[in-house]
């Protein structure tokens, strides 16, 4: 009863904090005056419905979600990788490092105008999330495997415990929250980075490309209905993320 009651106020105080950050921006629109600048939430909200009954908008949602989603995903599948490869050849961490330090320190606006000389607008928006969140999942995956119990480890050794084994029962669940804790930080860089990409690249049928067309053509309740839908799937995606983790740690305490 006091886990329903204790959620119940969450909600409500999370409904409230929402309120009033609408309130903020009815307010700030009915200030400014100026449906160029910035358009109630009413007007946003209707858009966003309108577009929301067209083929183009869904279209165009699969599109970048598509794409950023591979950028993603092979991201995560190299980085885990490489950081498995430096954890074990202390060379190849030391070849590698200063590669993955130069990505995480170099601003995606630099990666966007490399891929449009190298690749063009096609993958634009697959290789910018791919190095803006390839650092993250090698620094976490290889911390993972560096805090490994080494008494755990040894005591494999002495009971001469098979490798797949220890990569299950030993690696596997020490690494896995540093992986999924970094796959939580990492799709909100890929969303953000990938969307970047395709403004910038003016990818068409894409949700940066439509957000490029409504600032040419100065549709400000389409920007705002677009960037609407921006927030909740990169919402919905780090919320599936945190799901996931909750099943790991599930697992982790059987």
């Amino acid at each position: 009863m006091k886990t329903f009651s204790s959620s119940l106020k969450k909600f409500f105080k999370h409904v409230a904090i929402i309120i009033f950050w609408l309130l903020i921006w009815e307010l700030a629109s009915f200030l400014i005056d100026s449906q160029i600048i910035i358009v109630s939430p009413r007007t946003a909200t209707a858009r966003l419905f309108e577009l929301g009954q067209t083929a183009n908008f869904w279209q165009s949602i699969f599109s970048s979600m598509h794409r950023i989603m591979r950028g993603f995903g092979l991201a995560l599948a190299v980085g885990i990788v490489i950081a498995v490869i430096s954890a074990k050849v202390k060379i190849f961490h030391m070849l590698i490092l200063p590669a993955i330090n130069v990505l995480n320190a170099i601003p995606f606006a630099s990666f966007i105008i490399l891929a449009l000389f190298a690749l063009g607008t096609a993958s634009l928006s697959i290789f910018v999330p791919f190095v803006m969140v390839l650092p993250i999942i090698f620094h976490n995956t290889y911390k993972g495997i560096a805090n490994t119990d080494p008494q755990l480890l040894e005591m494999a050794e002495v009971f001469r415990v098979p490798y797949w084994k220890k990569i299950v029962y030993i690696y596997l669940k020490t690494v896995a929250p540093y992986i999924f804790s970094a796959a939580q930080v990492g799709i909100g860089f890929a969303w953000k980075s990938g969307i970047a990409a395709e403004l910038f690249g003016v990818v068409r049928g894409t949700i940066g490309g439509n957000l490029h067309s409504a600032r040419i053509h100065l549709q400000t309740a389409d920007l705002f209905a677009w960037t609407i839908t921006i927030v909740v799937l990169s919402y919905a995606m780090e919320k599936l993320f945190l799901l996931l983790f909750g099943r790991v740690k599930r697992w982790q305490s059987n």
